[in-house]
């Protein structure tokens, strides 16, 4: 994100009636009447803690393809980390069975704080991450952007705190089209992948678009990869996947503490080295 400070759309769409121009106005998410259609289209914009919101339905087809088809005893336990908003795990849901599936994500909602100045959101830490008035939208990345604009974003967010809200509102950061399915066997759960998975084991671990080198440096993959593998079965089935921007991806069969190449779709995943030599 090379531009923290973005233009509201909705003050755009006065200056500019019909041109999306514009960031979309984050605020919206507190209006009780705001469409499933528009709340989707603000959450896959977000940047939470340096991570992107950004997802779309059905986004790695092939992958999902080749999990539906595999050959199972009985439906697996489903753990799908970093699911974003969710959509694509909707989509997973509905190509093959499953007995249990997790839908997690380390933002599964945000805290929408109002002051005099505007909104601020922020997540589970009291952290935030982004600001909105009526005229701008501002993410807190003081260090991609000019001077100029770094000193103004440090110090609107420096000057923040919670405490001092005039309000403080819970705002949910799933798909809409998710939230009804919830139920014993489609749980949401919040989960870092840098803590270790503290329910039951799963049969199937998907991990599309997190164990990402444009996020993290090799050191902390490898300890993702290892808390994902304590959330493995042995002879369970670990699914890496890519976006960039063709489809990538490999699955990986658990086989006594140590991971094995299953299947690949195009180059593969970036990390596979790190996940077939895990220690």
């Amino acid at each position: 994100m090379r531009r923290p400070i973005r233009l509201n759309r909705s003050f755009c769409k006065k200056i500019w009636p019909g041109a999306p121009r514009g960031c979309p106005d984050p605020r919206r998410l507190l209006d009780a009447g705001i469409s499933d259609r528009e709340a989707n289209e603000i959450l896959i914009t977000m940047k939470i803690q340096g991570v992107f919101k950004t997802t779309w339905s059905d986004r790695f087809p092939e992958t999902t393809r080749l999990l539906a088809n595999r050959s199972i005893a009985s439906p697996p336990v489903i753990l799908d980390v970093g699911a974003s908003d969710g959509c694509t795990s909707l989509s997973v849901m509905q190509a093959m069975p499953f007995s249990r599936y997790y839908v997690t994500d380390r933002h599964i909602e945000a805290h929408a704080c109002t002051t005099r100045k505007g909104i601020f959101f922020c997540d589970d830490e009291a952290v935030p991450f982004m600001f909105a008035n009526r005229f701008f939208v501002i993410y807190n990345e003081p260090h991609e952007t000019s001077r100029a604009q770094s000193d103004i974003v440090g110090n609107l967010f420096a000057g923040f705190d919670m405490a001092k809200c005039r309000e403080v509102r819970k705002v949910p950061l799933m798909n809409r089209a998710l939230l009804p399915r919830l139920d014993d066997s489609v749980r949401l759960q919040r989960y870092d992948i840098f803590q270790p998975w503290p329910h039951e084991q799963a049969d199937l671990v998907i991990a599309a678009n997190i164990l990402n080198r444009d996020y993290f440096a090799d050191a902390k993959l490898v300890d993702a990869l290892r808390n994902l593998r304590g959330a493995l079965k042995d002879h369970g089935t670990l699914a890496v996947i890519e976006n960039r921007p063709a489809e990538q991806s490999n699955t990986f069969r658990l086989e006594h503490g140590r991971f094995i190449v299953e299947d690949q779709i195009g180059p593969g995943s970036d990390i596979q080295a790190l996940v077939t030599g895990l220690s």
